[in-house]
């Protein structure tokens, strides 16, 4: 993964960038992961972390920030989980002194006015006051996991919006950046096209749009 195409895909918005995946024929949409606040966004490389039900034992759901760089993105495996936090208010306080990139849950968090507060971006299914203490635990750390029914392995590109979050796998993050710049480009001569007051579907045609996103040679 490039500094530079990182960058440029932070710009991007998901629904560039999910065109892209198309066109690459990469799965990469997570399913039903929202931000708490629309004006919330997150890009940066995924720390992965994978959690189970906790059955007759205690669990605890982690300590592990101290040790996390600034700009990484937390993603928690929580299996959809909806009655169970394994984020809550002292992480998101945490999370935002140390300038983490954001949290992604395959669950739910809780105390999300602090969130909003602090402007910490938290993309998820959505919030839930019952804690994850005891009722879940860390499994590992680093691992692959799934978030919205895609995979997500440890350094992966995450990128999120109001729209949602997609994921990129880092050996592809510069050919999605390359292809997702073209589409950028194609749809911003469409605009400027119809705004001088070109027929739509002629500019369309023009540019090809039909099939910027259409699986193939890239």
């Amino acid at each position: 993964m490039t500094n530079d195409a990182a960058a440029q895909l932070s710009r991007m918005d998901t629904t560039t960038v999910s065109d892209a995946l198309d066109k690459l024929g990469i799965s990469g949409q997570c399913l039903g992961i929202k931000p708490l606040d629309p004006k919330f966004r997150v890009a940066g490389p995924a720390f992965t972390i994978r959690y189970v039900p906790c059955g007759t034992r205690g669990g605890t759901v982690g300590d592990y920030l101290d040790d996390l760089p600034a700009g990484v993105v937390v993603a928690l495996d929580n299996q959809q989980r909806m009655d169970a936090t394994v984020w809550g208010d002292i992480l998101t306080v945490v999370a935002s002194r140390k300038g983490l990139g954001g949290t992604v849950i395959d669950g739910v968090c809780r105390d999300a006015p602090r969130s909003i507060e602090l402007k910490y971006p938290i993309f998820a299914r959505g919030s839930h006051m019952r804690t994850g203490k005891d009722r879940v635990a860390v499994d590992a750390m680093q691992v692959s996991i799934s978030i919205g029914g895609v995979r997500v392995d440890p350094g992966d590109f995450m990128l999120g919006d109001w729209d949602g979050v997609i994921v990129i796998p880092k050996d592809r993050i510069s050919q999605v950046a390359e292809v997702a710049s073209g589409i950028e480009a194609a749809e911003d001569r469409i605009r400027a096209a119809v705004e001088k007051g070109e027929r739509l579907d002629a500019a369309r045609k023009t540019q090809g749009y039909h099939s910027l996103q259409t699986k193939g040679d890239a």
